[in-house]
């Protein structure tokens, strides 16, 4: 759900440039139906339709294992049970609760003015604010679902350190928007049930991600390939009607943000994901650097040190390649693009530098923390 992760490099071919020439146009359309106000449901409702057939199948093979075990009356039906009971709880949803092992929790008897802070941005959008804050070591931002009504806002160290105070409110104004717009619902209902397909395409296939590239006999890959590659197919169909909906989403949250903090602080939350490499770089030289410098105060000494014009160039080369987070997020440019063409806004909550500062230094133990992970990663690459 959230944003400024880098693109993940993936081998170019005409299928994927098709595809990429295809979500560019579609992305450029939804911006336009969005910044007049006609945007539909429509991506959404295909996404909760296509999933809900793998929700009703799940239910009956624990309907049908319990069924089996409590009114089977031979080894044969109860061992029947034991195969729907253990196919059901080996593809069983595993998304609630799987931030918590990488992430950092915040304490907010230790950060009150942070939680404050959270807590305005969310009375603003009229949502109830996360039941926890946690900080990772990501260049990213994002909410996520904690149990069964529970939510978590993960805030990456190196891309709160890259903000400044009014880019932070854009920033949480985006991840507290998903909440206000229940984008949690999707990700809930249509993301279990991606965890479920993925864990059928695993269990077709035992041995490894590729059917045919291990020595499973011959006999065995003639029974699980075609049932792993329909499994496989409907998930891929899944992932692209979500990717639309989620695109939709994003550019929601974008909304959501200059509504919190302004324009300005919108487009500069949104300019720092195009300065990624820089900010990277600076980072890996501050973690291999004997004299350990401070990696968050050399991230945002290498962000301010960009240039109206450097910030330009950044843009121009992020529209010549279409740079996004994923296939969930729009292109950089055309989430731009909207909160500039929408009417515009001023702050709505102002976050001023001696209050951020502040908040840095309630978070300092859990920076510091974060970072030295940053940091081990850059030192240690394996």
């Amino acid at each position: 759900m959230g944003a400024y992760d880098p693109p993940v490099p993936t081998p170019e071919t005409f299928a994927r440039r098709l595809d990429a020439r295809v979500a560019e146009a579609l992305d450029r359309r939804l911006v336009d139906r969005i910044s007049t106000g006609r945007s539909t449901w429509l991506a959404r409702a295909a996404a909760f339709l296509l999933v809900t057939p793998v929700h009703l199948v799940s239910i009956a093979l624990a309907a049908g294992g319990v069924a089996l075990a409590v009114l089977g009356g031979g080894w044969w039906q109860w061992s029947m049970a034991a195969f729907l009971l253990g196919v059901a709880w080996m593809t069983r949803p595993r998304v609630w609760g799987s931030v918590e092992r990488d992430t950092i929790l915040v304490d907010p008897a230790e950060a009150p003015l942070l939680t404050a802070l959270v807590a305005d941005v969310a009375d603003l959008l009229g949502t109830r604010a996360p039941d926890e804050i946690r900080l990772d070591s990501s260049f990213n931002a994002y909410v996520a679902a904690r149990r069964f009504r529970g939510r978590q806002l993960v805030l990456g160290a190196p891309l709160w350190a890259a903000c400044e105070p009014q880019s932070r409110i854009a920033l949480l104004g985006h991840e507290v928007g998903h909440l206000a717009h229940g984008d949690l619902l999707s990700l809930r209902y249509v993301g279990s049930a991606y965890s479920t397909l993925s864990h059928w395409v695993a269990l077709l296939d035992p041995m490894g991600s590729e059917v045919f590239l291990h020595s499973t006999p011959v006999l065995v890959r003639a029974i699980l390939a075609p049932p792993r590659w329909l499994v496989l197919g409907y998930l891929r169909l899944v992932d692209a009607v979500n990717s639309a909906a989620s695109r939709r989403q994003e550019l929601y949250a974008d909304l959501a943000s200059a509504l919190a903090a302004g324009t300005d602080g919108a487009v500069d939350s949104l300019e720092v994901g195009l300065i990624h490499d820089g900010v990277d770089a600076a980072a890996n030289r501050a973690a291999v650097d004997p004299t350990r410098p401070a990696l968050g105060e050399s991230i945002a000494a290498r962000v301010a040190a960009y240039d109206a014009g450097q910030r330009e160039a950044a843009r121009r080369r992020g529209a010549s390649d279409g740079r996004s987070i994923d296939a969930s997020h729009p292109p950089t440019v055309d989430r731009l693009r909207l909160i500039e063409s929408v009417e515009r806004s001023t702050a709505a909550v102002v976050l001023d530098p001696d209050r951020s500062r502040l908040i840095d230094k309630e978070l300092a133990p859990h920076l510091e923390q974060a970072f030295k992970r940053l940091g081990d990663r850059y030192r240690f690459v394996r």
